[in-house]
């Protein structure tokens, strides 16, 4: 019987699979944007297309329900992908919000300073 994958190794898998997915759809003729991984040497371009991503993450994970963790009690994809850009991986729905309303006043702020809608 094959043992069950840590947490840990469960994000790394996640990573992985996610980055490969990301650069065959470039390759492929996509433009998906690269996560900003690091919030404190970005851009205010990249932070805002961070706050964007989390924002719109967040609500269709409220909207639709998807759950946060798995029946082991480990994250899922929809948690992880927060990781991802820099957030913490939410536990709740509450969590989740919390991250959507300071991701939109990020938004907002920036916005602002860098001239857009």
């Amino acid at each position: 019987m094959a043992s069950k994958l840590t947490a840990k190794e469960k994000w790394e898998r996640y990573n992985r699979r996610t980055s490969k997915n990301m650069a065959a759809h470039n390759r492929a003729g996509g433009s998906v944007r690269k996560p900003v991984r690091s919030v404190s040497g970005a851009s205010d371009s990249a932070r805002y297309d961070r706050a964007k991503f989390i924002s719109r993450k967040a609500t269709q994970v409220l909207s639709q329900r998807q759950p946060l963790k798995d029946k082991d009690g480990d994250p899922t994809p929809a948690a992880m992908q927060f990781r991802r850009w820099a957030a913490g991986t939410p536990k709740t729905y509450e969590a989740v919000r919390k991250l959507k309303t300071s991701a939109i006043k990020q938004k907002e702020r920036l916005a602002k300073k860098l001239g857009k809608k």
